[in-house]
């Protein structure tokens, strides 16, 4: 029988499958795996950088809903609005990646310790929202230009 995930019977079991029942197959260790301190420091600097990256992004879509004029940047707010989702997920899954970690650090289960899915999710979201924002701003250049040349 396989070891039970951390957050199988959460709704989450899905959005992280790193940790749900999706390896079960453990097989049982000769001897008790060894856990260096400094892997107990790596979990904590990974979460605080994953939280760094949060944040940033936060600060980002915060300093672009405030300098944002009223008026003309609908766009604008529309891509800050969409940062600010983002931001939290990368703070929600700095949390998930350090919980699972530090279980799976405390009860010393053998096997990979890594999740390959949720930065390229993550990647991948913040990606298409950089590209959304790189073709509204080329639209508006291209209007700008419209404009100007029938003005001359």
């Amino acid at each position: 029988m396989g070891v039970q995930g951390c957050c199988e019977d959460t709704c989450a079991g899905w959005l992280f499958p790193f940790c749900s029942g999706y390896n079960t197959e453990v097989l049982a260790p000769t001897s008790v795996q060894k856990i260096e301190p400094k892997i107990f420091l790596a979990n904590e600097r990974t979460f605080l950088h994953w939280l760094h990256a949060g944040v940033t992004l936060y600060t980002i879509a915060a300093g672009i809903l405030a300098f944002a004029s009223e008026s003309h940047s609908v766009g604008a707010h529309w891509y800050a609005m969409a940062l600010l989702p983002i931001s939290l997920g990368f703070c929600l899954y700095a949390l998930h990646l350090f919980l699972w970690r530090a279980e799976k650090i405390k009860t010393r289960v053998p096997g990979r310790w890594d999740d390959s899915r949720g930065p390229l999710m993550l990647g991948s979201i913040l990606a298409g929202v950089l590209f959304i924002n790189f073709v509204m701003k080329c639209r508006e250049i291209r209007r700008f230009n419209e404009i100007m040349s029938h003005e001359l």
